[in-house]
C-alpha cells in the first residue's frame, strides 16, 4: 500500500534568509536556489567549517545533495550530525531540525520502498528468463530503504521474503526477524517471520510469531491455520486439534474449511478418537462435496487405522462417484478380504483390474 506523507513546506526557492549567515552558506543557497548542486555542495561543505554550530548546514548537505544524489550513508550522517547539534532548534521556515529529518528520510524512504514494491511485482509476474534480474533489482532498493530508515519494518519484512525467494535462508531469517524487533506489535511482520522461520525448518522457533500475528490479529485464519500446521508437523497432537477447532471457527471460505476439517479428521484418527475424525469428515465432505480426494483420504485413514467397515463405506461412496477409477475397486477388495469377505472381494479385484 502507498504510503502518504505529509510534507513540510517545500523551500527549495524560498529559503529564509534570517540572521547571520556565513558567506559560505549564503553562496550554498544561492546555488541551491539555482539548482546548481555541484557548487552547492562545494559551498555547503565550507560552510561546515564556518559555521559549525549550525545544525541547518549539515541538514542541507544531507537532504538536498545526498539524499537527492542517492548517498545515503552520507545523507545519514549528515543528519546525525544535525540531531546531535540541537535537534529542537528551528530552521529554514520553522520547523525543528528533528522534524526536518524525520520528514527526509519518511519521503526517501517512501520513494524507495515503493520502488521495491513496483520490482517486486514485477518479478512475481515476470517470465522465468527475467525474474532473477528483477529479484535482484527488489532486493539493491529494499536495502536502500533500510539504510535510509533502519526503523522501518515493512522494507525488512518484504526483503526478508525477497532473499528467501532467492535462496538465501540465513538472510531471509536475518531480516524477517529484524522486522519484527523495529515493529513488534505489527501482526504482519510477524507472521511472515513465522512462515519463512517454518518454511526454513526452524519450526519451534516459528512458533512464537505466529502466536504473536494471532494474539494481533485474531480473525487472521491464515496464520492460526499456519500454526496448526507447524503443531501438526512437531507431533504436538493436542495443540495442532485446538489451534485447528480455532481456525474452523474463523474461516469463512467453504473450501478452505473443509480442508481445515479434513485434517481436524486426521489428527483425532491419530489420537484413535474415531467418532471425531468421522464426524470431522463428514463435515469436510459435506463442505465441499466435489473433493474426491477427500473421500479418498477417509477411505485410506479408515482402512490403515483397521476400522474396515467404515474404509467399506466411504470406498462404495467413491465408486459411485467415480466409477472408472480402479484403485477404488482395489481398496474395497482390500478392506472386504480384511472382513473374510472374499467373493466379494474377488468381485471387486476384477473388476479394478478390468479398469487397468
Amino acid at each position: 500500500m502507498k504510503r502518504i506523507i505529509l510534507l513540510l513546506p517545500i523551500f527549495l526557492f524560498t529559503i529564509l534568509w534570517v540572521g547571520c549567515a556565513s558567506e559560505e552558506l549564503t553562496s550554498a543557497k544561492l546555488y541551491i536556489q539555482q539548482e546548481q548542486w555541484d557548487k552547492a555542495e562545494e559551498f555547503l561543505v565550507k560552510a561546515l567549517d564556518a559555521e559549525p554550530n549550525n545544525p541547518e548546514v549539515p541538514y542541507l548537505l544531507g537532504d538536498l545533495i545526498y539524499g537527492k544524489r542517492g548517498d545515503w550513508q552520507d545523507m545519514n550522517d549528515m543528519f546525525e550530525r544535525a540531531l546531535k547539534l540541537d535537534p529542537e532548534k528551528p530552521i529554514l521556515q520553522g520547523a525543528t531540525v528533528k522534524e526536518y529529518v524525520a520528514n527526509s528520510r519518511e519521503k526517501y524512504w517512501v520513494d524507495q520502498y515503493n520502488a521495491g514494491v513496483k520490482y517486486f511485482n514485477d518479478y512475481r509476474h515476470a517470465e522465468e528468463g527475467s525474474k532473477e534480474d528483477l529479484l535482484n533489482k527488489t532486493i539493491q532498493v529494499l536495502e536502500d530503504a533500510v539504510l535510509i530508515n533502519p526503523k522501518e519494518g515493512k522494507a525488512y519484512t518484504l526483503l526478508a521474503t525477497c532473499y528467501y525467494q532467492a535462496g538465501n535462508k540465513d538472510k531471509a531469517q536475518e531480516f524477517a526477524v529484524k522486522a519484527v524487533e523495529q515493529t513488534p506489535e505489527d501482526a504482519q511482520a510477524n507472521f511472515t517471520t513465522g512462515q519463512i522461520l517454518s518454511s526454513i525448518g526452524e519450526k519451534e522457533a516459528a512458533i512464537p510469531y505466529f502466536k504473536k500475528a494471532i494474539e494481533l490479529d485474531p480473525s487472521n485464519s491464515s496464520a492460526i491455520r499456519s500454526l496448526a500446521q507447524l503443531y501438526y508437523d512437531l507431533d504436538q497432537v493436542e495443540n495442532s486439534i485446538q489451534t485447528y477447532e480455532q481456525a474452523i471457527t474463523k474461516e469463512e471460505d467453504k473450501k478452505i474449511k473443509a480442508d481445515l476439517y479434513f485434517n481436524l479428521g486426521v489428527l483425532y484418527m491419530k489420537v484413535e478418537d474415531y467418532t471425531n475424525a468421522e464426524d470431522s469428515f463428514n463435515m469436510a465432505y459435506d463442505l465441499n462435496p466435489d473433493d474426491v480426494e477427500a473421500l479418498v483420504g477417509m477411505a485410506q485413514t479408515f482402512e490403515g487405522a483397521e476400522k474396515w467397515s467404515r474404509a467399506e463405506k466411504y470406498y462404495k461412496e467413491l465408486i459411485f462417484i467415480d466409477p472408472d477409477n480402479p484403485n477404488h475397486y482395489k481398496g474395497m477388495a482390500r478392506v472386504l478380504l480384511k472382513q473374510g469377505k472374499v467373493d466379494e472381494a474377488n468381485h471387486y479385484y476384477q473388476k479394478g483390474k478390468a479398469l487397468e
